[in-house]
């Protein structure tokens, strides 16, 4: 503008020197002011013409597109853009839409040359008889022109530039292709840019399922998408439609039979969709950016298939949701409930997120694929997503790795008895702790396991050594774990992803396999430009991974997981409770054949959450709900042992539940009992055992008769006392405060902690391996 208003300037201060100069002698008067006249104009057509030809004319073609999210089963959870566009090639675009569009916004489309000089004139007329500008006589081209070079300004420069650039349009483009450009760039309301968009969004249906009526909608509120807006306003929406049809039927596009019959139809609008923000969506569009950049991923119009489930993701959403405010709800629960929250939310800046929070994560077991990823309650109210980056105490759902390490160090089995007397944990350390205490009373592992027994857990991980369990746990959730006896009963910080990966270890017959989230990444035009490769590691050999997998089907059928029966799952299920000091975290982590999950409920400043919250109450429930969904389409199957095991049946006889299953390395014997000595040092159970057939040193009782010739024929176990069940279901919150002296209290001052997404390295400063493991 200021180069047009310098040039005025300069052509009136010419005609004023002109005027002085040839006054008294008109002939050269007329010939120097034609000659002006002709150089401005000149001068004024260089200077745009300049313009539209210096202007890029990919900008007419390229335009921002909708990135859109899938599930696995290929509906649509979330949408990312600039501008809301889907893509639609010429062919697609049908020829009802395309008469529908140009009736109504350019009858003489296919005769002019970008620019309408009738147009003009009628406009230019009626303006001056209005007193106002209500019209500009803009040409699809010239639209098209405006919208690509992003002018938005009602002046005459901006006018002058459109219809240069709308020229040369014409000059490079078929009428064709700038309808299809035309029809793909212009907004059509509702955040909806392009003929795609505006179909999907209005009739959920594509372009080329287009009826008359609904493609004459679509042309007549072009010129004001908001303001015949059918959702805002579907008389006006009507009418915007009958004068398209109108105006069809006077270029003969359509009869009046066809405009009649199109009139008469009703409108089935879509309902409005909404596709809220979410944890998981949130985190494919994060990898997403991470893999092609936040430009290609926001404008490049991609498709990101993911490992989601829709369905399974929502039904984990509102059970969180379901089970927290069932919590909140109790007498006697002590802290701000959400609603609490929300109520006052608009008095003050809130500075955190100060009600109850849980996360939940569930991973085929077949590939690793996320299947429902649920950071937190409510996705407005905190991103901060706890599936992935909240580190958090684990309590006892760190036993199956206790006990997995006994069965690789000290070959034991499931009916193996262990003294699960108490004593002073807070005095637990190699050579220190007796592994028999004064009065011992001995179970099978099995059992131990299923009733989460601490001092019994400790005495394993004494005994089968701590530095071998912690390199165990470090390389199966890829977390630093330290080699402590507290890391036996969880006092160690891991995510709920982490977690949830490390236990997929047993029902893929000890094989890690990397969680990931998106499946495969197509560009626009099909291309598919990023394809996830699958990553395995062998953690467990597939017989131990199967024998503590079997161990933990006890938990669910007689232990701190029996809840999940009496809420009428059925079929095998095997999985871990957890409850850290003054019930902090709460905790339940488990599979089947087909789906790992997990579930972690807490406060985002540790803190305890109320009386009695055990995993087993708090994180169980929802675990139990989702799944009990989620089985109809993951049916689970029985689990299956791998090659290279056999029962021993008497096992069952002897109190070790339904028969323990034994490694064909143990046909010939295998630990009985864990010792009564710790080699300090190496922490591995000094158990004399003749051969595999003779009984411990504290089984010197006699040997003859009845139990001596079963512990002569069935590797010397003999018949666990029965011991009931404790009142509790969980023995995991029982850790008394200072259980490890060198170990600082890792709840003090802690908050929620960042760690890397996907994929799962082990990260540095991860135990070494211990000597002679060969791990």
């Amino acid at each position: 503008m200021k180069r047009l208003r310098a040039f005025l300037l300069s052509v009136d201060l010419f005609l004023r020197r002109f005027l002085v100069r040839f006054r008294g002698r008109p002939l050269y008067a007329a010939t120097a002011f034609v000659a002006a006249i002709a150089i401005g104009i000149g001068i004024f057509v260089v200077y745009y013409a300049g313009w539209a030809l210096a202007f890029d004319m990919k900008r007419i073609k390229e335009m921002p597109l909708t990135t859109t999210i899938y599930d696995r089963n290929g509906t649509v959870f979330r949408q990312v853009f600039q501008e809301n566009r889907q893509w639609i090639p010429s062919e697609e675009i049908p020829d009802v839409m395309r008469h529908a569009v140009v009736a109504t916004e350019d009858r003489r489309f296919y005769s002019h040359l970008g620019v309408d000089p009738i147009s003009i004139f009628r406009a230019a007329v009626g303006n001056i008889l209005r007193g106002r500008i209500s019209s500009g006589a803009s040409t699809i081209t010239q639209q098209l022109a405006r919208n690509s070079a992003d002018m938005s300004e009602r002046t005459m420069g901006r006018k002058l530039k459109e219809m240069f650039l709308a020229v040369r349009i014409e000059t490079v483009y078929t009428k064709d292709q700038i309808l299809t450009f035309y029809l793909n760039r212009i907004f059509w309301g509702r955040d909806c840019y392009g003929i795609g968009a505006a179909a999907d969004a209005y009739f959920g249906k594509k372009p080329s399922e287009l009826t008359l009526s609904e493609a004459a909608m679509l042309a007549g509120i072009i010129s004001g998408p908001n303001t015949f807006s059918p959702w805002r306003s579907p008389t006006k929406a009507r009418q915007a439609m009958d004068r398209a049809l109108s105006r069809m039927e006077e270029r003969h596009f359509i009869t009046k039979e066809d405009e009649a019959k199109a009139k008469a139809e009703p409108l089935a609008l879509r309902p409005l969709r909404q596709l809220p923000a979410s944890y998981a969506a949130a985190e494919a569009i994060e990898e997403a950016r991470k893999i092609l950049g936040e430009e290609t991923v926001e404008r490049g119009g991609l498709k990101i298939e993911t490992a989601i489930d829709a369905a399974f993701q929502q039904t984990a959403e509102i059970e969180v949701e379901r089970q927290l405010a069932e919590i909140e709800a109790e007498p006697g629960y002590n802290h701000t409930t959400r609603n609490t929250f929300l109520q006052h939310l608009g008095e003050r800046e809130p500075s955190g997120i100060p009600y109850l929070e849980a996360a939940f994560v569930a991973i085929g077991n077949a590939d690793g694929g996320i299947l429902a990823l649920v950071g937190g309650r409510n996705f407005a109210e905190s991103r901060f997503d706890r599936a992935i980056h909240s580190r958090r105490q684990v309590g006892s759902t760190v036993k199956p790795f206790v006990y997995a390490n006994a069965f690789d160090t000290l070959n034991v089995s499931a009916g193996t008895l262990v003294d699960w007397s108490p004593y002073d944990l807070r005095n637990a350390a190699p050579g220190k702790t007796p592994l028999y205490g004064n009065q011992p009373d001995f179970v099978p592992l099995r059992q131990a396991l299923a009733q989460s027994n601490n001092y019994a857990s400790v005495r394993v991980v004494l005994a089968s050594g701590v530095d071998s369990y912690a390199h165990l746990l470090t390389r199966a959730t890829g977390t630093p774990i330290a080699a402590l006896p507290s890391s036996a009963l969880g006092a160690c910080d891991v995510t709920p992803l982490r977690m949830v990966s490390a236990f997929s270890i047993f029902p893929n017959k000890g094989m890690r396999i990397e969680p990931y989230l998106i499946r495969r990444i197509l560009a626009a035009d099909g291309l598919v430009l990023y394809e996830h490769q699958d990553r395995r590691e062998p953690i467990l050999s597939p017989q131990i991974a199967f024998q503590v997998a079997d161990m933990m089907r006890a938990v669910v059928d007689e232990g701190t997981g029996r809840g999940l029966r009496t809420m009428g799952l059925v079929g095998d299920i095997a999985g871990k409770t957890g409850t850290t000091n003054d019930y902090r975290d709460a905790w339940f982590i488990g599979f089947t054949s087909e789906v790992t999950a997990g579930v972690w409920v807490g406060l985002d400043k540790p803190q305890p959450i109320t009386a009695s919250g055990y995993g087993s109450r708090i994180a169980l429930p929802i675990w139990g709900r989702v799944m009990a969904a989620a089985n109809e389409h993951y049916l689970p199957q029985p689990f299956n042992p791998p090659s290279g095991l056999f029962r021993e049946g008497l096992l069952s006889f002897l109190g070790s539940g339904d028969g323990a299953w034994l490694r064909d390395d143990q046909r010939d014997g295998y630990l009985k009992r864990i010792g009564d000595s710790v080699a300090v040092g190496n922490n591995v159970a000094s158990v004399p055992e003749s051969n595999g057939n003779g009984a411990g040193p504290a089984d010197s009782g006699d040997d003859s008769g009845f139990f001596g010739w079963m512990s002569r024929a069935f590797g010397g176990a003999r018949k666990a006392k029965a011991v009931p069940a404790p009142e509790i279901l969980d023995d995991d919150a029982t850790i008394p405060a200072g259980v490890d002296p060198a170990m600082p209290d890792p709840d003090k001052g802690k908050v929620p902690r960042a760690v890397p997404v996907f994929p799962i390295p082990p990260e540095e400063g991860a135990a070494p391996t211990p000597p002679g493991s060969g791990r």
